[in-house]
């Protein structure tokens, strides 16, 4: 492990991103191993990535975290780019090195390590997932490893999902739906929520026979992007997750590629769900 002296800055660049519970989270983890960090929230569009990097090294930035929309755009300015941020076709941490910026992505072992956590099990389990974009396209590798019965992506635009899909099709039969209502042979064991609606207050169209009573819906929004999916499996008396477990433990592994540092998560995310709870 290596020691930093130094105040690190930090960041986590998206948009939206004021509802970020990153800086939160990584204040912590810093305290919690002894460390100075100032770990900001900077809100950047699509397209604008470049610039804003730019700015934050000249203001000695060595770290950020990358949210919707700049998970792709990301990968397109790093010179080096880990198996599973090329493999994922994504990014979610960038770190700073001699060589310029070193692409990675955290996301599907943060999820993975939420699941274990809420002892939801995947393997010869059929798993459905919304959405086709940077965050699913992030842990779609780590599902593919568990080695379920079935992976169905459904999105609004057929051909971008088909487009991931095929990226996989090497290592798994990816079948790809339209929104709306499909033909399914069999309901499904857990439902993931990977696209960004419910930071516009509002879910994904879902048809109510993928599931079966027993089935785990997991949105990996969090806050008040989650209400609108929890709302709607409260009223189907569906059992969900929010994703602010999988924020924290994928934070963690980001920490420990700015930092040497690998912090305790699970206090982190009591205190995090507390949190979100009472707002």
């Amino acid at each position: 492990m290596r020691f930093v002296a130094e105040t690190l800055q930090l960041a986590v660049f998206g948009h939206p991103v004021t509802h970020s519970q990153s800086p939160a989270i990584h204040a912590r983890f810093a305290e919690s191993v002894g460390l100075k960090i100032n770990y900001q929230a900077l809100d950047c569009p699509a397209g604008r990535l470049a610039a804003a990097l730019q700015t934050f090294r000249a203001n000695g930035g060595h770290g950020c975290n990358l949210t919707v929309p700049l998970k792709t755009e990301g990968l397109a300015l790093a010179s080096h780019i880990s198996p599973a941020a090329e493999l994922a076709g994504a990014c979610n941490t960038l770190v700073w090195s001699a060589d310029g910026w070193q692409a990675d992505n955290t996301d599907g072992a943060g999820l993975m390590a939420d699941l274990k956590r809420q002892q939801v099990g995947l393997q010869q389990r059929r798993i459905l997932i919304l959405g086709a974009g940077g965050a699913v396209a992030g842990i779609l590798p780590a599902l593919i490893e568990q080695r379920p019965s079935a992976l169905v992506l459904v999105n609004r635009s057929v051909e971008k999902a088909q487009e991931l899909a095929q990226r996989y099709s090497t290592l798994f039969s990816i079948r790809v739906l339209g929104t709306g209502k499909n033909s399914i042979d069999e309901p499904f064991d857990l439902m993931i929520q990977g696209t960004s609606l419910g930071h516009q207050g509002r879910r994904p169209e879902i048809d109510p026979a993928w599931l079966k009573p027993e089935s785990i819906v997991y949105d990996l929004n969090y806050g008040q992007a989650h209400e609108p999916l929890r709302g709607w499996c409260e009223q189907h008396a569906l059992r969900s997750i929010d994703g602010s477990g999988m924020l924290v433990e994928q934070a963690a592994m980001a920490f420990e590629l700015f930092t040497g540092h690998r912090p305790e998560t699970d206090a982190v995310v009591e205190w995090i769900r507390a949190g979100l709870t009472s707002k």
